[in-house]
């Protein structure tokens, strides 16, 4: 009985000053990690102290960062009772021998916990993550850790031989159990950060379907693939020296009306010249989407629920006169869709497009009806 009893409280007292250092780097790490938290001057006085568990850590989900704080902690006193041991040679562990296992374990767990970082970095940029972030701070905040912190340890140790001249050096399972230990770091930092991933994924799209359902059209996406919008429409033939070019006329938009489920939009063409111009059946129409692509939509020549098509015609607008052509199209759902943002419009295909940023519910697949130009305004008799 005596026997197992002095086995007992010899191993507690050998590893006290390893449970101190581990200890201490928790201690270390929730203090920064708290003087973050708080705005203001505190937050400059946080960067003063060693960062000994990286930010990936504590940006984990769920109960990630209360996990992974403790389990570098057990890591570190596994580690310190490690090289205590081995500096210590067999004999009682010095002030000096504590103190660099202090400075040697936080190195040690810092570069498991870098090693974690960079899997991440790997996982998401590939071998471009090599680049990514300050490989190795992490251990060397880990030794600065221990270098200003180790002669804590270091005391305890010198009193723990002053209480009882037996103890000396470590159990040998130490070997074995300071691996294990590292080995769940790095397995613990990088499933942290696997499920930060996920996590952030997560609340990626559900705040997509969120906006889809309350914004207009789905959100742009900077990666869609798509067609732009072509600059004109191909010609079937050459112009009019008479026509209503650019240096005579100008396109103006209208608002969009709409009743019972159909819309329509008009589009006037002003010849703001001092002589007449001619112009000739159906203008040119084209539709962007939120991300700056050829909107998939057949356009039909005729008229709509909300439209009629005079049919294709020669006409001339005198000078200050217009013409006028009117866009036809049912209602549709633009949630979560390819949606028109912009309006593309020439006088006749072949001509260079004009466009106007407006948010209408023409989708993809969608069929708009236009029809053909008809004068609206005459010069007034002198």
């Amino acid at each position: 009985m005596s026997t197992t009893s002095h086995r007992a409280r010899l191993s507690w007292t050998a590893l006290a000053p390893s449970l101190v250092a581990g200890a201490l780097w928790l201690l270390v790490a929730v203090v920064r990690w708290a003087f973050l938290q708080v705005p203001g001057g505190l937050t400059q006085v946080g960067t003063l102290v060693p960062d000994v568990v990286p930010l990936t850590v504590w940006q984990g989900p769920d109960a990630w960062p209360a996990v992974g704080a403790p389990l570098g902690a057990l890591s570190v006193t596994a580690c310190h009772a490690l090289y205590a041991s081995l500096a210590a040679r067999g004999r009682p562990v010095t002030l000096v021998a504590a103190w660099f296992a202090a400075v040697a374990a936080g190195a040690t767990v810092g570069l498991a916990l870098d090693i974690a970082v960079t899997w991440d970095a790997l996982a998401v940029y590939g071998a471009r993550g090599l680049l990514i972030g300050d490989f190795g701070a992490t251990a060397a905040a880990g030794a600065l850790w221990g270098l200003a912190t180790g002669w804590m340890p270091g005391l305890v140790a010198v009193r723990t031989v002053a209480a009882d001249a037996t103890v000396r050096g470590r159990p040998v399972w130490l070997l074995p159990v300071t691996g294990a230990a590292l080995f769940v770091v790095i397995a613990g930092g990088v499933a942290g950060a696997d499920a930060r991933r996920a996590d952030i994924a997560a609340q990626t799209e559900a705040r997509q379907q969120a906006e889809a359902l309350t914004s207009f059209g789905a959100p742009a996406d900077p990666d869609a693939q798509g067609e732009p919008v072509p600059e004109a429409a191909p010609s079937s033939g050459t112009l009019d020296p008479q026509w209503c070019t650019a240096d005579r006329a100008t396109l103006l938009k209208g608002e969009p009306d709409g009743a019972t489920g159909h819309r329509a939009l008009a589009i006037t063409l002003m010849n703001y010249s001092e002589s007449a111009c001619v112009i000739d059946g159906y203008p040119d129409v084209a539709f962007g989407d939120q991300n700056d692509h050829l909107l998939a939509v057949e356009v039909e020549r005729g008229g709509s629920f909300m439209t009629t098509d005079p049919g294709p015609a020669r006409i001339e607008i005198p000078a200050g006169g217009s013409a006028i052509t009117y866009l036809g199209w049912d209602a549709a759902s633009p949630h979560g869709a390819l949606v028109t943002r912009t309006v593309y419009a020439a006088p006749t295909p072949g001509m260079t497009r004009g466009s106007w940023p407006i948010d209408l519910d023409i989708v993809e697949g969608s069929t708009v009806s236009i029809t053909a130009w008809q004068l609206v305004t005459a010069p007034t008799a002198q």
